[in-house]
């Protein structure tokens, strides 16, 4: 005998399999707002500053050049070999020198004053002129300055190093000379006949520089 399923059984599961097919409504919105990552800020390396043509060198790193005529501690500066150029040597060096009269090869004092720094002499008419002035170099610096001459060469320096330089050979193995001229209305005792010279001697024991002599000539017997 077939059984027969009841009308309110049938209905029931009717609807419920209508119900599943109906499409649900999308879950409202949540008002909770997401978590902003934390800032993290980059770091920048910081700038290296370059030095410009400009900016002024400490005054212990200015070489002091020394030549025939006159000397220089910063571009375009001329220091004259004078008693009249006291104060700006002591400005550019930063110390002022001793002053002392000159004593005579056969006594009493000559017409000059020397004009002294530790390792640094320079020797200067009395009339304010730079005739006959001389410089004389014993130590690589004055007041913290290196001194060396227009090619370089300064008190430390090699035999090496300076005929690098163009220096040429002087009296014997202990001298020789940088930047070599004529001297018009002299002679030569070294080359008779001829017309004498000025230089900046280099003196050495063995093969280092331990002086800077200028001018020197090789037409003064004195």
């Amino acid at each position: 005998m077939r059984r027969t399923v009841p009308l309110l059984t049938f209905t029931a599961v009717l609807a419920l399999c209508l119900s599943a097919c109906v499409p649900q409504p999308a879950p409202a919105p949540s008002d909770t707002p997401s978590p902003t990552p934390a800032f993290t800020p980059s770091v920048k390396p910081t700038p290296t500053v370059s030095p410009t043509a400009e900016a002024a060198a400490p005054a212990s790193d200015a070489v002091l050049i020394v030549s025939l005529d006159s000397a220089s501690i910063a571009a375009g500066s001329t220091l004259e070999y004078s008693l009249n150029a006291v104060d700006a040597w002591t400005a550019a060096l930063g110390t002022s020198p001793t002053q002392s009269a000159v004593e005579g090869p056969y006594g009493g004092t000559l017409e000059l004053t020397a004009l002294t720094w530790p390792g640094f002499t320079l020797t200067v008419p009395d009339d304010g002129s730079t005739r006959g002035a001389t410089v004389r170099v014993t130590t690589p610096t004055v007041s913290g300055h290196p001194v060396v001459t227009t090619g370089g060469i300064g008190v430390g320096s090699t035999r090496t190093e300076a005929v690098a330089a163009g220096a040429t050979e002087g009296f014997d193995a202990t001298e020789l000379r940088l930047d070599t001229r004529d001297a018009p209305g002299t002679q030569s005792l070294q080359r008779p006949g001829e017309v004498g010279r000025q230089y900046v001697m280099l003196v050495l024991e063995g093969d280092s520089v331990t002086q800077l002599i200028l001018p020197a000539n090789d037409y003064s017997d004195i």
